[in-house]
């Protein structure tokens, strides 16, 4: 008995040491996808009930055998189970979809619960981008939105669509929501590394509880937080780089051996068709003759070491051999810099404690543009702090930013808002300037004559008559009296603004589980603006001896809400209720003087000034007020029903007609979770949603532009007359006018399949009517139109989204990205049977973007004139030269509308162990934009200019060409006519993100928890549009002008992480 006891314990021992040999200490750190350390994570080695959790820094230790199963649970994650396969294993765990939570209106959801679409945008897609306004990061990442950078001056903002065109009159702009509370400060304020994520809602389900302000849709900016039970990390972020012009510009003439040859060209062909137009009779060989006796005395200028009358050989039409050129002074070269500076530094400090989380940084920012001396500047801070429990039930938070922005525009680029192509317009004059005109002005010799009174020390050549000893002349026959490089360097036109936000909350918990949350935000901004131009920037200035406008401004937004929140769940049902009432008080002042005629030192002091010219001054006020609620209910974590409305009124109505109503109902089905899908090997998540609502929108613009704050009331402007006030009507008013109402229906449907492969597809259609319309009225009551509720306007479309795990393991994980948005736009009914605007006719049952214009009937090939299409009195089609018959006679509708056929973007995101890499396209298809500054170009005047593709014109050796005859006295041959539609199609690479990021024990002895070098290139390239210089991302309906054009950034950085 003794012996048999011994043998038992024996092999209880060696059973004990067998076990104690095989398992081992298994240690590593748990985080979410983004490296955030997860504390209080359950580990557990499978099939025992051996556990451990994760500590405050997600840290964990257990001990197991050789390939035992750890699983880890946490709530909101997927389980994750991993095989023991050494002493290390350092866990990332997943985001469960189901209880994904996302941002919306007033507050959040899970994403199973939403009926409605919401396209969310990380800061890990926006990663390191050097934009200075965070809008233009979303370019090509999300379905239905597009941006368009119509001016690429640093710092300014896009403009932003949400399907489609939500108005004809009014704002189609979306409303920005900045940390739950409406927005309208300037949003290059906004630190883009601040931002933790974008949600854009784009259906009434997502955008009727904002009522008033959200029929175009609504972006949700959501800024980062501090993590509780987390100790404090440091982020910093730095980087340098250099900014270009980001696409090439038109295929004009750039050396002067070129221009010359073409020029030549040209008057033959000009003298050839007009003597023989005459009747005068001229041979071709006389015509290139006259043309090379004539070219220097028709340009003005030669800059070459022969004769004039030897420069251009008539029987060749080529340069002469011989001649050598005595001076290189190109426009490119001075009005433009290929390697301006870029530099951001950024720095935030985050953590918490059980109770506390905060949130600190400070960035700033030097953009210099690639015009000289365009530039942007911000320098910001952003502190947030939640405080839990200060009384029991009673939580704070706080959160205060602070920006201060300055740029530098370049001069004439924008009028009113809008690209303009004057001479003082760097990007028209480059265009349109001949290489032969140097920037400077140059003695007999060729010696650059001195004047120190200019910044470069030089002096400009203005253009005017220069006479040499030998009676010889230079003379610029283009734009005299004008330079903008003298514009450039001889003005200061800034833009300073200071802008402060500040939101305070209050949350309290009541009985029963309702709770009330008070948020109070005022959000302030101060402009500076100064346009000071010196005697020296150009004729009209050196006229009045210098101009000087000093503008003040002061906004300002009391935002106040009240929240009543309840929520209650049991194992099948979820209630979630929210009761609102907000208010908004929006405020502007503005001050601007002008004074001319300076004196003393010229700096843009308004003291310097002696003239009066004229000033301004007035004040906008803008109220409303809402009451609000939702009603989510959901069952079974399968069916979801959503239900809002709200009560809005706006100061821009009559007090009869101030208050609106809307409203949305929506569901969802969690199809993945019925029986006949859950044990699906191929489906892991699929929802069906549909939802119907409405929203409003009370944003009426004036006829001539800009807001109209009070659309109910007679407006008037006081202006001097004979040295008294006199008071004249500015704009009519109507008490009828009220909320331009939309209704949209969408219908989506998501799927999952395998881990791998995620989908999202939605079909929406919106009717707006009682549209926001200036209705045209007789001049004879002495305004142009009048405010009304007219019209209804139908957007729909279809929109799909893809992600794709295509490998994920070895330690290389691969996925693409795909979104791809139609909009069809349609006029459903109209106050007249139409309206003409520009080359656009709005009809019932057409776009507001069909054009309808004189179409082209080609070229006349035994003289290469125009030809266009009209009607003769008979009602026959004809064809004619002459193209104001074609305009009265002739326009028709052409088929073709300035909406593209579809839209989108995709990338790819490779990570091969610590290595990354980051592509980002965007694309459209379809439409067709007026590329009016190719066309003008080409239909030169009595003004000597520069051209673009010569080679594909008429001319005398090349009578099958598509281009009309390039001639100064032809006026009609490149008038306005369906020749200008230019397809809306280009594929562009819009950013590249190549980075490596070191995490190892060895920095962790330092407390760096990591640290990233990559390099940036935003706005990479521009790998197709239909013609070198037309860029169809500039404008919405790609409508060219001398608009500022893209510009490409290129950036090398560093991110270290310390804890």
């Amino acid at each position: 008995m003794k012996l048999k006891l011994i043998q038992i314990l024996t092999f209880a021992f060696l059973a004990v040491f067998h076990v104690s040999f095989a398992q081992q200490s298994v240690s590593g750190v748990v985080t979410d996808a983004d490296g955030i350390s997860l504390p209080g994570v359950t580990i557990v080695v499978e099939g025992t009930n051996r556990g451990t959790t994760s500590d405050f820094n997600g840290n964990y230790k257990i001990n197991a055998s050789q390939d035992d199963i750890l699983v880890f649970s946490y709530v909101g994650y997927s389980d994750q189970s991993v095989s023991v396969d050494g002493a290390i294993q350092n866990i990332s765990m997943q985001a469960n979809v189901l209880d994904e939570v996302v941002v919306v209106a007033y507050g959040s959801q899970s994403k199973a619960s939403l009926t409605g679409s919401v396209s969310v945008v990380t800061a890990e897609q926006i990663e390191n981008s050097t934009y200075s306004n965070p809008v233009k990061s979303l370019e090509g990442l999300v379905s239905g939105l597009r941006i368009v950078q119509s001016s690429a001056v640093p710092g300014s903002s896009p403009t932003v669509r949400i399907r489609g065109f939500g108005s004809i009159n009014a704002s189609s702009s979306p409303l920005i929501v900045v940390d739950g509370v409406p927005f309208n400060g300037s949003l290059n304020s906004i630190n883009p590394q601040d931002i933790e994520s974008t949600s854009v809602l784009k259906d009434a389900s997502s955008t009727s509880l904002y009522g008033n302000k959200a029929s175009n849709g609504v972006l949700l900016i959501n800024t980062k937080n501090g993590k509780k039970n987390k100790k404090a990390s440091i982020s910093l972020d730095s980087k340098v780089g250099l900014t270009q012009r980001g696409a090439k510009d038109y295929n004009v003439i750039n050396n002067p051996k070129e221009f010359y040859e073409t020029y030549h060209s040209i008057f033959a062909n000009s003298e050839f068709y007009y003597e023989n137009d005459q009747g005068a009779g001229m041979t071709e060989a006389e015509a290139y003759q006259y043309s090379a006796d004539n070219l220097v005395d028709n340009l003005g200028y030669n800059v070459y070491d022969v004769t004039n009358a030897t420069l251009v050989d008539p029987s060749t039409g080529l340069l002469n051999p011989a001649a050598n050129l005595l001076v290189e002074d190109y426009w490119e070269d001075s009005l433009f810099r290929d390697r301006a500076d870029f530099k951001s530094t950024n720095l935030n400090i985050s953590g918490g404690s059980e109770n506390i989380d905060y949130y600190f940084s400070l960035g700033t920012e030097e953009n210099n543009g690639y015009t000289v001396r365009s530039n942007f500047n911000r320098h910001s801070t952003r502190l947030k702090l939640n405080v839990n429990d200060i009384a029991e039930n009673i939580s704070l938070s706080g959160d205060f930013s602070y920006s201060n922005t300055k740029s530098q525009a370049v001069p004439a680029t924008l009028s009113g808002g809008a690209p303009t192509t004057s001479y003082s317009n760097a990007f028209a004059w480059s265009r349109r300037i001949a290489p032969i005109y140097p920037v400077y002005q140059y003695d007999q010799n060729w010696d650059p004559i001195l004047n120190p009174n200019n910044p470069g020390g030089y002096a400009y050549d203005m253009g005017k008559v220069q006479t040499f000893d030998d009676g010889s002349t230079r003379e610029r026959k283009y734009a005299i009296g004008e330079h903008p490089l003298a514009v450039i360097e001889n003005t200061i036109e800034t833009n300073e603004g200071d802008i402060f936000n500040g939101n305070l909350r209050g949350k309290i918990d009541l009985p029963y589980g309702f709770k009330f949350e008070y948020v109070a935000n005022y959000l302030t901004q101060a402009n500076k603006f100064t346009d000071f131009s010196g005697p020296g920037s150009g004729a009209f200035a050196q006229s009045n001896n210098g101009l000087l406008t000093n503008t003040r401004s002061n906004f300002s937004a009391f935002t106040n809400q009240q929240l009543l929140t309840w929520s209650e769940e049991d194992d099948s049902n979820s209630f979630d209720f929210l009761l609102g009432h907000e208010t908004y008080v929006e405020k502007f002042t503005t001050l601007s003087l002008y004074k001319n005629n300076l004196i003393g030192d010229l700096s843009p002091i308004l003291d310097n000034a002696s003239v009066y010219g004229s000033a301004s001054n007035y004040n906008q006020k803008y109220v409303t007020e809402g009451y609000f609620s939702r009603f989510i209910y959901g069952m079974d974590d399968t069916y979801y029903l959503t239900l809002t409305g709200r009560y809005d009124a706006s100061s821009v109505f009559h007090p009869d007609e101030r208050w609106g109503a809307f409203w949305s109902a929506g569901g969802s089905w969690i199809m993945s979770n019925e029986d006949f899908m859950k044990n699906s090997s191929v489906i892991d998540y699929a929802k069906f949603s549909i939802n119907y609502g409405t929203s409003g929108n009370d944003r009426i613009n004036y006829a001539s532009g800009g807001r109209n704050y009070v659309a109910y009331e007679n407006q008037y402007s006081i202006s001097e007359n004979n040295g008294a006030l006199a008071q004249s009507l500015f704009s009519l008013g109507s008490k009828e006018i009220t909320w331009e109402k939309s209704s949209t229906l969408n219908v989506s449907y998501d799927l999952s399949l395998n881990d791998k492969l995620n989908l999202s597809l939605a079909y929406y259609t919106k009717e707006t009517k009682d549209l926001l319309f200036n209705n045209p009225i007789p001049l004879s009551t002495g305004q142009s139109s009048r405010p009304e509720n007219l019209g209804t306007m139908v957007n729909s479309g279809l929109e799909l989204e893809a992600g794709l795990k295509v490998y994920d393991k070895d330690n290389l994980n691969i996925s693409l990205n795909a979104n791809l948005s139609t909009l069809k736009n349609e006029l459903t009914e109209l106050p007249k049977d139409s309206i003409q605007v520009g080359n656009f006719r709005r009809v019932v049952g057409k776009s507001i973007y069909d054009y309808y214009m004189v179409k082209s009937a080609g070229i006349n090939s035994d003289n290469g004139n125009a030809q266009y299409y009209t009607i003769d009195d008979s009602g026959a089609e004809v064809v004619t030269e002459d193209h104001a018959v074609a305009t009265e006679n002739g326009r028709t509708f052409l088929g073709k509308t300035a909406i593209p056929d579809f839209f989108g973007g995709f990338g790819t995101n490779v990570q091969y162990g610590n290595f990354s890499l980051n592509l980002q396209f965007s694309y459209q298809v379809g439409g067709y934009g007026l590329d009016y500054e190719y066309f003008r170009l080409l239909g030169i005047d009595d003004e000597i200019t520069n051209i673009p593709d010569y080679d594909k014109t008429w001319t005398l050796n090349n009578q099958s060409a598509d281009l009309p005859r390039v001639d100064p006295l032809g006026t009609d041959q490149y008038k306005t006519s369906d020749r200008y539609l230019t397809s809306l199609t280009y594929l562009s690479l819009n950013n590249i993100n190549l980075g490596y990021t070191f995490k190892n024990e060895e920095l962790k002895k330092y407390n760096i928890d990591s640290v990233r070098l990559y390099g940036t290139i935003n706005n990479a390239l521009l790998l197709y549009s239909e013609r070198q210089g037309y860029d169809p991302r500039l404008s919405l309906i790609g409508s060219s002008s001398g608009e500022y054009g893209i510009n490409r950034t290129m950036a090398f950085g560093i991110n270290i992480n310390l804890n």
